[in-house]
């Protein structure tokens, strides 16, 4: 794609709003945690949410079919999380130092101070070039407290 193109198409994708989120998985003695904002109700029934995660970071790299992972829902104004998340955690770095950490029927860890939470089955994933898209089935979850769920608008849609 040309500069020219880029330069133009990029505000537009990035109109394109979407929430903030922090993704939480354990597998085995792994850890892994991520901030996403691409993430979307898939299904009714059953209740599906779709993922978009870089494929280059440590949580997508973890996850395979079958494994379970837990979608926090970020209220607004929380600031502390997003700050936490944004920063990435190399492996082997425990990512919830200093979080306040809950556990999911499926054995998953969650963020207490989480709007919700989704407890999820990782279904599949399809390539989308630079991003895996991942499809999760939602297995439980729970509203843990009132307010609005955080929401992004990004000024370039071909950057976070």
């Amino acid at each position: 794609m040309t500069t020219e193109i880029q330069s133009t198409l990029g505000p537009a994708l990035g109109q394109v709003s979407s929430g903030l989120f922090v993704l939480t998985v354990r597998k085995g003695t792994e850890q892994a945690a991520m901030l996403a904002s691409w993430v979307q109700q898939a299904a009714f029934s059953p209740p599906a949410v779709t993922i978009a995660v870089g494929k280059d970071r440590p949580l997508a790299q973890l996850l395979a079919e079958g494994d379970g992972l837990v979608v926090n829902v970020l209220p607004k104004g929380q600031g502390k999380l997003v700050g936490h998340f944004a920063r990435g955690f190399d492996p082997g770095t425990n990512p919830f130092a200093g979080i306040e950490v809950g556990e999911t029927a499926g054995q998953q860890p969650y963020l207490q101070e989480s709007l919700s939470y989704l407890d999820c089955v990782l279904k599949t994933r399809l390539d989308a070039g630079d991003h895996w898209v991942l499809l999760a089935e939602v297995r439980g979850g729970a509203k843990l407290g009132e307010g609005e769920p955080a929401t992004h608008t990004r000024k370039d849609g071909f950057r976070y």
